[in-house]
């Protein structure tokens, strides 16, 4: 028996993984592999992060995620660079510091505002260091790089310096975003975009000037009252008005209200939208002209804000469209990136409407000046009492918005002198490196990538704080504050950050001299410094210029979640681009966001956080269980590669039974290699039993997956891989089948031995593919490991040795094993599916054969028990051995009559299970055909004359294209089942019914679908805006019998569980689709509205599921957790093998058992009235053929019908134009000439 200390409890989980930390320390580990030096050198690149407050469930599955990585290279032969790093600088870490010291900024020097931001970054970096060190990541915690360190200032400064020699870095006046309420120019990745922001949108109008062009558009009218109908949902911008632009090739309408006089120009194309308000709504207006937009250009108007004899210009642009307004745009220079543009184009000037407050910005108008902007009950009203009659209509328009990603507030469009990096000359050398020399993991992640380095059209990287690092400039005194900067001034101040140790002297020095060079202190007093700082993500993405220095600015791979596609990847890029012309990246792999059990971003408002050490070590809100850091790896593997990560108690708990089955096995496997010693005991390759040697080359093929998959950083589906085999071929197969030469035979038996030797490389293997998920489980196993090789060995760290790599000669088997064990799986396989749960070892399994079907079967027993000739083996049944049977008998086909018939085979006592195995040539060797359960399925002669039928041919036109036969008629087509109840049978209204469902299946397909199978059902529905409704849900039940036969089908529809059902004969159901064809463990799945939504959640567009031509009815043997306590009495008594029941109290257990009917199993009416006779089912199964073939041939006549009338249609139409030309000439005839 299995003798082993190794734990199989997971109880006490952080206890003992923190003794294994103690014992084996990352440090030491990280220490040894830096000596490595003969190895290859693998670079991942942290990103910062955030150094402003306590790690999050994101910082946890970003990290472990980088760990698995380095710990998958260190076991591959590779040498780990890997140093983490903190952001320290940015507005958020200025925020919290001031607020924590209770003052701000207004209060506080510049220099005491970056001492108190500097503190607080290194205390939270601090915290945050100590808790990355408790998770175990391996890293090179003694060499962080911090962005307010003196070297990666000095290293940032340089990469400034570089950039503008090459004329990619210029300062200029543009519209920015801008953030009143941090008073900071704010770049587009920070921000994000609210689709329910509120704004107040106007139509406003704008007189124009009375001279010849215009009176030559309207000829003959007064042109006193004519206007520009202008619709924006930003008032306060009006002020900022500097032209109206129309789109030269639109076509406008004059549109005048005889009421008035008044004369309106719109777009033609937006009428009918404007016609939707006031004063259009009423249609009393006519239109009295029309021109291109081409022909207003050159016209005047009159500024609306301004009373003044001056006049503005309508130009033309072609951003301006006709999709929503009227078709006329305002132009304001300062608060638009299109408008700035125009400016240029035609010379216009750029007025501030807003000051950096958010405040309107209008000396000359007391009524306006000084309020705020934004706030509809302050400068939005006053500005609508201002333009009083000029406005026609205002109202609230909802749309999409730009807020301030850290304020949570909306953002501004301010015009101001800014330093950008000109992002045009980098464009197509950014897209050419992430195309050609970058692959992104997981494939198609980043698909929008390229869109996102096109779209952006400058990166604004100056800002107007405190904590940050300085933009190193000058400027003159006088009015255009001309730009000073050189070679010789950054030098001179590289000089003094190494000297002083910090930067803080850029704010301190009060003489200016000391920020310059000798040689330009008698400039002095014409230069003032810049007060402007860099942009938090120029800082982050310059990290590779100063972490990576040593390895030529690049590295193998960046880590990071999506987001970071339009934050540090893009920024690392782009200046990796314009510094060395060339990505600084190879690899990028990304994971998602983790979300709540309802998919719902994880927020502290809400109070859905979940904290790491919740999952860690239990508790929370959640009442995790204690899971230890290897459930929660496992389930970092399982969920990174998804957008959205689900973390719930549900999803941990899953993980912790995965971890605990993968212990169990591997403790079993351990348990047998107690009296094993590899060089002593091990078998050769050759000599391994069939079994054994299958099993080595399935290994083979598990581990070449693995690394396949690791390579390529699908970490998720290798481990899948590895967990599925374990649980799967290892245990329920391999572990089964060699238990009795285990636990039976001679300790030092060759068949005992053979096992071993197997179950040796696989504990090996397995532990170390493994170790990068679940490294303290490894550690453990590989302490025993060490024990069972050499005792006196001392026990080192896992990860100090490499992946093993199995011999050449298991990467290929024997094609004649391959095609025994084909045989042998596939009848094992069948025979324990037809067990139900019963001991196989309690059955015999007789094979009837044909005398060709012998000769294959002998020389698949031949190839089986091939064994090394100096051993004797008589006792050895390998075939039994496989199967888990009692004994397996053969006998000639003929002798099947004889043996059992239809009369007897229902009076057998004896746990006798009758197969009929027929064998088939193909490809790679023999394949079990089919194998039929003997018991009220087929007719006797059916069965004979199918096993006796030749199918050794390979291209039988006849088993092409065919499905398997199903399971059982009641499954197939339960509607034709008669009547359950046997006295209300009726055979003549059956029969009657059967028609008229044959009738209906000639109006609309009804395909094969099972419970299980997802549909897609289309119905009239008179209410509904296409009179038609399609529904898809799983289908969870089928019953009733003939017409009255109805399904139901279940889906969740915005959180709620929705179910319809239909009579399948129904004729307001216009179509049936199967959009997934399959079957579940049981006959109805009523129990999934307990069940977790996910279980029952299909979307309304789900792809059809196509089967390949040939296949079977798949089965899927998923088992769903139920959720609800109240029910699990009642799913608890039921014998379903679908329902995974959490572990249940003993009282629970009882009470169920008390409502439990096991009796039912042997209720031979029970069956009776749920089955159908072989002799009704014939006849069904005739008229169901001779409906298809009548179907098919109904199907045939009617193209050929609609061929006849369209062609009749197209004769009758030529004689009836003939006739009608005939007709013509009778009643004109021709005039003399």
């Amino acid at each position: 028996m299995p003798k082993s200390k190794f734990a199989s409890t997971m109880k006490n989980r952080v206890k003992c993984e923190n003794n294994i930390k103690q014992k084996f320390p990352v440090n030491q580990l990280w220490e040894w592999q830096t000596k490595q030096l003969c190895r290859p050198l693998f670079v991942l690149h942290s990103g910062p992060p955030y150094a402003n407050g306590p790690l999050h469930i994101g910082h946890f599955l970003n990290n472990i995620q980088k760990d698995i990585i380095v710990r998958y290279k260190l076991l591959d032969g590779h040498r780990i660079d890997f140093r983490p790093g903190w952001d320290c600088h940015g507005l958020p870490i200025e925020l919290k510091a001031l607020q924590l010291n209770k003052t701000n900024s207004n209060k506080q020097n510049q220099i005491t505002i970056r001492r108190l931001a500097r503190q607080f970054a290194t205390e939270e970096l601090e915290k945050q260091k100590n808790e990355f060190h408790s998770w175990g990541i391996l890293a090179d915690w003694n060499n962080c790089y911090r962005t307010f360190n003196k070297e990666y200032i000095i290293d940032q400064i340089k990469l400034f310096w570089k950039l503008y020699q090459k004329g990619l870095l210029y300062r200029q006046y543009k519209p920015v975003n801008w953030s009143p309420t941090v008073q900071s120019a704010l770049a587009e990745s920070e921000l994000e975009y609210n689709d329910k922001h509120t704004s107040t949108a106007i139509y406003v109008r704008f007189r124009l000037k009375n001279d010849a062009l215009l009176s030559s558009l309207l000829p003959q009218l007064n042109t006193e009252n004519i206007y520009a109908l202008i619709w924006t949902t930003t008032p306060w911008s009006l002020i900022g008005n500097q032209a109206v632009a129309v789109n030269e090739k639109l076509k406008y309408l004059f549109i005048k209200f005889p009421s008035t006089n008044d004369i309106y120009i719109v777009a033609e194309s937006l009428l009918n939208n404007i016609k939707k308000y006031p004063p259009f709504t009423n249609d009393q207006f006519e239109i009295i002209g029309n021109c291109l937009g081409s022909q207003l250009s050159g016209v005047n108007y009159h500024h609306p804000i301004y009373h003044d004899d001056k006049t503005y210009p309508v130009v033309t642009s072609d951003h301006v469209t006709d999709e929503l307004g009227t078709g006329l745009v305002h132009i304001a220079p300062a608060h638009g990136s299109d408008d700035f543009l125009l400016s240029i184009k035609y010379n216009l000037s750029c007025v501030n409407a807003v000051n950096t407050n958010g405040r309107l910005h209008c000396p000359t108008i007391e009524s306006l000046h000084g309020r705020n902007a934004l706030d509809s009950k302050d400068g939005i009203k006053s500005i609508l009492e201002y333009l009083n009659s000029n406005i026609l209509h205002h109202y609230e328009f909802t749309h999409s918005y730009p807020y301030d990603w850290r304020a949570k507030k909306p953002v501004l469009i301010l015009g101001s002198q800014q330093w950008f990096i000109d992002t045009t000359r980098l464009r197509d050398n950014a897209c050419k490196h992430i195309s050609e020399d970058v692959k992104i993991f997981p494939e198609g992640a980043g698909k929008s990538f390229l869109s996102m380095i096109t779209k952006r059209p400058y990166w604004c990287i100056s800002r107007q704080r405190s904590w940050g690092v300085p933009i190193p400039v000058f400027y003159t005194k006088n009015e255009n504050k001309e730009l000073v900067i050189n070679e010789e001034m950054i030098e001179h101040l590289i000089k003094s950050i190494q000297e002083k140790d910090s930067i803080d002297f850029w704010w301190s020095s009060t003489d200016i001299k000391e920020l310059l060079p000798p040689s330009m202190h008698n400039q002095a007093e014409n230069l003032i410094r810049g007060d402007d700082i860099f942009d938090v993500w120029f800082d982050s993405g310059s990290s590779f210029n100063s972490v990576l220095k040593d390895f030529k600015c690049h590295a193998d791979l960046y880590c990071e979640g999506h987001d970071q596609f339009n934050g540090w990847f893009l920024s690392s890029l782009l200046l990796s681009t314009g510094l060395q012309s060339r990505a600084p990246f190879s690899n990028i792999f990304v994971h998602g966001f983790v979300v709540d059990k309802n998919n719902q971003k994880m927020s502290k408002s809400i109070g859905n956080v979940i904290q790491p050490s919740d999952m860690i070590y239990g508790g929370g809100k959640e009442k995790f269980l204690e899971n230890g850091f290897d459930v929660c790896r496992e389930w970092v593997t399982r969920e990174s590669y998804k957008q959205q990560c689900k973390a719930s108690t549900e999803d941990l708990n899953k993980a912790y039974k995965r971890v605990f089955d993968i212990r169990n096995v591997l403790k079993f496997i351990l348990g047998n290699l107690y009296d094993y010693q590899p060089d002593k005991h091990s078998i050769s390759n050759e000599n391994l039993t069939a079994i054994d040697r299958y099993m080595a080359y399935r290994l083979n093929q598990i581990l070449t997956i693995y690394h396949t998959d690791f390579d390529r950083y699908r970490m998720y589906h290798g481990l899948i891989t590895v967990e599925d085999f374990i649980q799967g071929d290892l245990s329920s197969f391999y572990c089964s089948v060699t238990k009795d030469r285990l636990y039976c035979n001679p300790s030092d038996s060759y068949l005992r031995r053979s096992t071993q030797t197997v179950f040796y490389l696989l504990l090996k293997c397995l532990n170390e593919r493994l170790a990068p998920v679940m490294p303290y489980l490894a550690q453990e196993l590989y302490n025993e490991l060490i024990n069972i090789e050499n005792k006196d060995k001392k026990i080192n760290d896992i990860f100090e040795n490499k992946f093993t790599v199995l011999d050449k000669q298991l990467s290929e088997i024997p094609s004649e094993l391959a095609s025994a064990m084909t045989v042998v799986l596939h009848l094992r396989s069948t025979f324990h599916s037809v067990l139900q749960n019963r001991r196989g070892v309690l059955f015999d399994i007789v094979l009837y054969l044909s005398d060709k079907a012998k000769l294959q079967l002998e020389q698949v027993l031949n190839t089986l028990q091939k064994h090394p000739t100096t051993v004797k083996l008589d006792f050895w049944q390998p075939l039994e051995e496989l199967l888990q049977c009692s004994r397996v008998q053969q006998r000639s086909l003929s002798d099947l009559d004889n043996d059992l018939t239809e009369e007897n085979i229902s009076s057998v006592d004896l746990p006798l299970l009758v197969l009929i195995l027929s064998v088939r040539y193909k490809q790679r060797g023999h394949i079990a055909d089919h194998l039929v359960e003997h018991h009220r399925k087929l007719p006797l002669s059916k069965v004979k004359a199918s096993a006796t039928e030749d199918v050794s041919l390979v291209n039988d036109e006849k088993n092409q294209n065919v499905r398997t036969t199903p399971h059982d008629f009641k499954y197939v087509y339960p509607d034709f089942l008669p009547n359950p109840i046997p006295f209300l049978r009726d055979r003549i209204l059956e029969k009657l019914e059967r028609k008229d469902m044959f009738r209906r299946r000639q109006q609309i397909d009804i395909p094969e679908f099972y419970v299980g199978s997802v549909l897609a059902v289309t119905s009239a529905d008179p209410y509904a805006p296409s009179r038609r409704n399609r529904f898809v849900g799983i289908c969870i039940q089928r019953e009733k019998h003939g017409l009255k036969h109805e399904f139901t089908l279940r889906n969740i529809v915005d959180g709620l569980g929705v179910e319809i059902v239909y009579e399948l004969y129904n004729p307001t159901i216009t179509k049936i689709e199967v959009l997934k064809l399959e079957r579940r463990l049981d006959e109805n799945l009523a129990y999934l509205r307990d069940a977790p939504p996910e279980y029952c959640t299909f979307p309304f567009d789900m792809e059809p599921v196509k089967l390949p031509p040939g296949s079977g009815v798949p089965l899927n043997t998923i088992q769903v957790p139920i959720t609800s306590t109240h029910w699990q009495y009642k799913w608890e008594r039921h014998d379903l093998k679908g329902v995974l029941l959490p572990p249940l109290p003993r009282s629970v257990r009882k009470a169920a058992e008390r409502y439990s009917e096991p009796w039912r199993q042997w209720d031979i009416m029970r069956q009776y009235r749920t089955e159908i006779h072989d002799e009704d089912r014939d006849e069904i199964f005739e008229d169901i053929e001779k409906h298809k073939q009548d179907l098919a041939q109904y199907r045939i006549d009617s193209k050929e019908n609609i061929k006849i009338i369209r062609t009749r249609q197209k004769a009758a139409g030529r004689k009836a134009i003939l006739d009608d030309s005939q007709q013509t000439k009778r009643s004109n005839p021709p005039t003399s000439k």
